[in-house]
Formats: C-alpha cells, sequence, structure tokens
C-alpha cells in the first residue's frame, strides 16, 4: 500500500503576523491581545509563535516595533511630500502648520504611548536597543533628507544640520505624551501649541 506523501512543511509569514499584531495591539492594546486569536488568523501554532519570539512579551515587542516605524513613516512621508510638492514658502509653512495640528492632536495619544512602550523595553534589552537605534536612525536619515531637500528648493535656513532638526521635530512630536496627562488645559491649547511650535520651527528652519 503506497504511503501518503507528507504536506511540505510551510514557513510562517513572520512579516504578517507581526503586522496582524500590531493592529491587535493598536485595537485592544497590550491586555487585550490573545495568543489564540492570531493563532486562529494565521494557522501557526503557540510553539511556532514562541519560537520565533521567545514568548508573549517578544511577539508584543515585535507588534510594537511595527507600530512604532508605522507612525513614524506616515508623518515623515507626509513632510516628504510638501517639501516636494509645494511651490512657494508660505505655502510650505500653512502645509506644515496643518501637519502640526493634526500630529498633535491629542487623540493620538495612544500611538505616542506604543512609541514610549518601545523605548522603555529596551532596558536591559541590548538585541532590541540595537534593533530600535538602528530603526530610528533609519527613519531620522529619510527625515533629514527630505530637510536637506527644503534648503536646496530655498525654502530653509542653513544654520543647523538637518540631522538635528529631524530628531528635533521628533522630540517635539513624541513631547505631546506629556501634555495628555495635564486635566486643566484651556479650551485652545492645540491652538497655542501649534502657534507655539511653528514660532519655534521658524526661528529654527525656515527662511526669512
Amino acid at each position: 500500500m503506497p504511503q501518503q506523501k507528507r504536506r511540505p512543511r510551510t514557513t510562517p509569514d513572520f512579516a504578517a503576523i507581526e503586522a496582524l499584531t500590531a493592529n491587535l495591539l493598536a485595537t485592544h492594546g497590550e491586555s487585550g491581545l490573545r495568543i489564540e486569536d492570531l493563532q486562529r488568523a494565521t494557522g501557526v501554532s503557540k510553539s511556532s509563535l514562541y519560537g520565533k519570539y521567545g514568548g508573549r512579551d517578544g511577539l508584543v515587542a515585535a507588534g510594537l516595533m511595527v507600530l512604532y516605524e508605522r507612525h513614524y513613516r506616515e508623518t515623515i512621508g507626509v513632510i516628504d511630500e510638501i517639501v516636494r510638492t509645494s511651490q512657494s514658502r508660505k505655502e510650505v509653512m500653512e502645509r506644515f502648520r496643518q501637519l502640526t495640528r493634526y500630529v498633535a492632536d491629542l487623540r493620538r495619544t495612544t500611538e505616542r504611548l506604543h512609541r514610549a512602550a518601545v523605548l522603555s523595553g529596551t532596558i536591559a534589552r541590548p538585541e532590541l536597543r540595537a534593533k530600535v537605534t538602528l530603526l530610528h536612525g533609519e527613519m531620522m536619515k529619510d527625515l533629514a533628507r527630505s530637510l536637506d531637500l527644503a534648503r536646496v528648493r530655498g525654502f530653509a535656513r542653513q544654520n543647523y544640520s538637518s540631522r538635528m532638526l529631524a530628531n528635533f521635530i521628533s522630540a517635539l512630536t513624541f513631547g505631546r505624551l506629556i501634555v495628555a496627562f495635564d486635566n486643566d488645559l484651556p479650551a485652545d491649547e492645540l491652538e497655542q501649541w501649534t502657534d507655539a511650535t511653528m514660532v519655534m520651527l521658524g526661528a529654527l528652519f525656515f527662511a526669512d
């Protein structure tokens, strides 16, 4: 009697698993992430997931890394489009203002909390720290490249390095996390923050 051929093993698509984990974390938070949901959606066993990520914490860290990059890439992509397609300094500044207001909205606090979780997760974890450092460095390089283009197009000053400004903009945006925990904000706080940000960017970056 002929033996049945075993079906060849397929390698799990870990990139898809990490993207799905990121989506579940964004929707339900870490406490709402269920490994069983991932298993049902992907068909990958718990042993395979834990073999790859070392446990639930490793899987969560991988998902948070996806969110970390996703949120940054969204903003960096918009900045690049603004710099490439604007026709005047006035247009660049107005579109930067709109972007600043959008990014600074406190309804995006969860995104910043995800970033904070990634950064805090690097404590005593040198391998994760190395991954985050590499990823952040790549994203700041991309943002600095867009800022360099703004200079080439005559929209920006030459005073400060683009890499420094890229990190400054990133830190300014991330700093909104602190504001989210102040429950006595003025009604127009977002407008005030946007105005103050544009004053700083005008002094540091935009050409006269």
